[in-house]
């Protein structure tokens, strides 16, 4: 059984690799107990993942079969086993959730506190002196917790009353019911039990009259449902169905033209109103409350594409105020946002591909051409033909794909001989995302426009920002919008943070391009439970398609860094340099 601590150690190494003197020191050990924890971890992953100590490069977390990974997570953390104990008991005390679990109380009491950060935006865990805890929501959302609960496990409490036969007896006299299209078999499945183990808690929860098929098949099963308990039941599933028949392509269409209104630089096609409409039709008829296994940190795609994560966030408001539907996944919605955007990089980069040997260059060309989509080669058999070129193209890159010998003046070149392979692609690939940003890294991260921010530990982080955001407003860095956008965003929640840097952003309509500012603090802080040590205001125009590149640049770079190099930075000019390596 995995302790707290490395339990802890693979959380961290889950987002970013660390050093081994970190990760000692973050736990409160010496670095010899973290490189016995590796060993045991290593044991206990068995195949499904494995850290390894890279030395200078620090310890990473190589996560081999992400699904048995997280699987095998969840039986050694006790969330879901403490989740259940709270959903069937009602009140429940520490002690009693300490005895239930076998575990010391002051552990239970750290899960609890964690539990509770895990959980705030989908479900309220809360307490009451001298009662215990309890989940504060209405029963109907408690019984849906607790059939994504049992979904996963239906054996996670001994509570629950029921084996492994009569749940085999109930999924197989489920298999054929007509009722409830939309809901899958394995979601009615959950139901029922959740229903039935909280049976005798229930209190008061809208009665609907009992539909005859399902009762035959719960009865076949060996279950005895009452007519109050089988209404609790048939009235939940009619919920579910009706919020699914409401979703249409052209609902989704119509709640997607609202969200792009207020965020320019995103793309509405074809495929995002039909990926959405099933997402969003599922999601409505089987609820996701607690996910079918622990997800890793989404902070890379986040930082890749942030305007597609505050779109998500965007358009689940809207379903929640104009449909009454709660969706809790925003990251799953986000990368669908995300994929829109990434259909619609068309911009064609001129690259000029310097080759003696025609039939070699051909081949070339049809590749590059074929793997990067946003690429147009144009073939050069000569240094006089590339410089004639190089003049009326002013391509992105020049691809060496000869022998010639280039003038050391000739920037932004790449030798690539011989027939280009897959790993040449990716180079060349990489070359052409980044060549604008790093071309540009002082302009685009100017240090006139940055400072220093004396905050004290007093301060909440939405007074750093608003302060901050009003500074850069005085010296004309910023519009008054510009920055009430900003402080708006941090509002929303789902806060971008890339390595301890914390990235307030906005999308402006002006033709000014990207502009961001390293603003250091004296004092760090935590937000959304992270770390922040610095911050960098960025405002980019949405509709700059190549701006949008400049994020994924930067949460790659970062995450290139152990974070006591972010942690240490004294201003712009070191955070500009760190970006350049």
């Amino acid at each position: 059984m995995l302790n707290e601590r490395q339990l802890s150690l693979l959380v961290k190494l889950e987002h970013q690799s660390s050093s081994l003197a970190e990760l000692a020191q973050s736990a409160g050990v010496s670095a010899r107990t973290i490189s016995r924890d590796i060993d045991y971890l290593n044991f206990t992953l068995s195949g499904r993942a494995r850290v390894n100590n890279q030395g200078s490069a620090g310890v990473q977390l190589d996560i081999l079969d992400r699904k048995h990974y997280f699987q095998l997570l969840q039986r050694h953390d006790h969330d879901d086993q403490l989740l259940a104990l709270l959903l069937l008991n009602g009140f429940t005390t520490r002690l009693q959730l300490a005895d239930a679990l076998d575990l010391p109380e002051t552990l239970v009491a750290d899960k609890l506190v964690k539990l509770r950060q895990r959980y705030e935006k989908v479900f309220c865990i809360a307490g009451r002196p001298g009662v215990g805890y309890f989940i504060d929501e209405p029963e109907t959302r408690q019984i849906l917790i607790l059939a994504n609960l049992l979904k996963k496990d239906p054996f996670i409490s001994p509570l629950t009353g029921f084996n492994y036969a009569a749940v085999e007896r109930l999924t197989s006299s489920l298999a054929s019911l007509q009722g409830w299209p939309a809901i899958g078999r394995d979601y009615v499945v959950s139901m029922v039990l959740a229903v039935w183990a909280m049976r005798n808690v229930i209190r008061s929860v809208p009665l609907s009259e009992g539909d005859h098929d399902i009762a035959f098949c719960i009865e076949n099963a060996g279950f005895y449902f009452n007519q109050k308990t089988l209404s609790v039941l048939v009235s939940l599933l009619d919920e579910l169905q009706l919020q699914a028949t409401r979703i249409t392509p052209e609902v989704i269409q119509h709640l997607l033209t609202e969200t792009l209104s207020a965020h320019p630089g995103g793309e509405l096609d074809a495929q995002l109103i039909e990926d959405l409409t099933g997402h969003v039709t599922r999601c409505a008829a089987s609820p996701v409350w607690v996910a079918e296994s622990r997800q890793g940190s989404m902070n890379n795609l986040k930082a890749a594409w942030p305007v597609a994560f505050d779109m998500s966030i965007r358009f689940i408001t809207l379903l929640r105020e104009q449909l009454g539907l709660i969706i809790s996944d925003s990251d799953l919605i986000g990368l669908y946002f995300a994929c829109a955007l990434e259909r619609h990089q068309t911009e064609r980069q001129p690259v000029i591909l310097l080759a003696e040997q025609n039939a070699i260059a051909t081949v070339n060309k049809l590749a590059i051409e074929r793997d990067i989509p946003n690429s147009r080669v144009h073939i050069a058999r000569s240094v006089a033909e590339m410089i004639g070129l190089r003049e009326e193209l002013q391509p992105v890159c020049i691809i060496n794909n000869s022998h010639l010998e280039l003038d050391e003046c000739v920037s932004n070149v790449l030798n690539i001989r011989n027939i280009i392979t897959p790993g040449g692609i990716s180079q060349i690939k990489d070359f052409l995302d980044t060549v604008f940003i790093r071309q540009n890294l002082d302009r685009l991260f100017p240090i006139e426009g940055s400072f220093h921010e004396d905050n004290s530990p007093e301060d909440s982080w939405l007074e750093i920002c608003a302060r901050v955001s009003q500074r850069l407003v005085k010296h004309k860095h910023l519009t008054a919008d510009e920055a009430w956008r900003i402080c708006q965003r941090e509002q929303e929640g789902e806060n971008l943070i890339v390595n301890q840097l914390a990235i307030p952003h906005c999308w402006s309509e002006r033709e000014t391009s990207f502009r961001g500012f390293f603003i250091t603090l004296s004092h760090p802080l935590t937000v959304n439970h992270e770390p922040v040590s610095h911050l960098l205001i960025a405002c980019a125009s949405a509709s700059a398609r190549h701006e949008l590149k400049i994020f994924s640049y930067l949460a790659r770079t970062l995450y290139k860094h152990l974070p006591g190099e972010i942690t240490g930075l004294k201003n712009a000019g070191e955070f500009v340099r760190l970006l350049r390596e």
